[in-house]
């Protein structure tokens, strides 16, 4: 009886130590940031204008910006920077089409594709073309969806895009005109398509004389922003969006087209070890008892 207390603690403890492996090292997170398209691996690509490219950051000759901070501050979490000075909503979403379909802007495309999460950081340009705000925000839905769409079709998995509410500037008409397209942008958050990355907190003291693009230290601020909202608030919202019912630690959207494992089981092979812990730890078959 009492080999047989043992052999049940030890499997217990065999377990618990899958399921904790699981959670430590599978689909949820790398770095603290979610692997959203479950690839053992983390992309943030950063869509945008002249504030993405960096202009204004004289420590980094005028480009970099937060984008470049970012990226310092993960070890293995890749940061692309897509920032086109000057651009206008429109205009991007000419451009992406166009990458989308291999006519051109390779790097656009490669940038996009294989991204578990896309930041759009765009929109104030548009003032000075004289649209409404509201025009501007259906440019930055369908640049969205066209890059949902156009992910899912080359992956299979639909990168999850993140619209930043804008950082404001503080020239004349284009403040207010800022102002009205954020409160657009955060009206339209849900979990699937999150606007709640707030560069509208960071203060307009922080931006250069020419009153639109940050100083090097208002991109540190701007990069602070990014680096929290990513390790601390899309984490929240992630995990709603992909729910893992039997704790394995894989998310259930993969288990079976993926892994081939029961979504419904913990333990599909009924080996003691977690799904999760076989496929992103042991590294053994999730389907063959071993």
């Amino acid at each position: 009886m009492r080999w047989r207390r043992h052999l049940m603690k030890t499997l217990g403890l065999v377990l618990a130590i899958g399921l904790l492996g699981a959670k430590a090292w599978a689909c949820p997170a790398i770095e603290k940031i979610p692997d959203y398209n479950c690839d053992s691996a983390v992309k943030i690509a950063i869509l945008g204008d002249s504030l993405v490219f960096g202009i204004g950051d004289s420590k980094n000759n005028n480009q970099g910006g937060y984008p470049l901070r970012l990226g310092h501050k993960f070890r293995t979490a890749a940061v692309v920077s897509l920032g086109f000075p000057g651009v206008t909503s429109g205009q991007l979403l000419l451009k992406l089409r166009r990458a989308f379909s291999g006519t051109s802007n390779q790097s656009l495309r490669d940038g996009i594709l294989g991204s578990d999460i896309v930041i759009l950081d765009l929109g104030r340009n548009d003032r000075w073309f004289f649209k409404p705000p509201i025009a501007t925000y259906r440019n930055l839905k369908r640049i969205a969806k066209a890059i949902q769409d156009f992910t899912k079709r080359k992956t299979g998995t639909a990168s999850l895009v993140v619209m930043a509410v804008l950082m404001l500037p503080n020239r004349g008409s284009q403040a207010p005109w800022v102002s009205e397209l954020n409160g657009l942008i955060l009206h339209g958050h849900t979990a699937a398509s999150p606007s709640n990355l707030r560069f509208d907190r960071v203060s307009k003291s922080l931006l250069t004389a020419d009153n639109i693009h940050p100083s090097p230290e208002g991109y540190d601020a701007l990069a602070k922003v990014a680096y929290r909202y990513l390790t601390k608030v899309l984490p929240r919202i992630i995990s709603r969006l992909r729910p893992d019912l039997d704790q394995d630690g894989i998310y259930d959207i993969f288990e079976a087209p993926k892994f081939g494992t029961d979504p419904t089981k913990s333990d599909t092979d009924g080996d003691g070890k977690s799904d999760g812990y076989e496929v992103f730890t042991s590294q053994t078959d999730p389907l063959n008892p071993d």
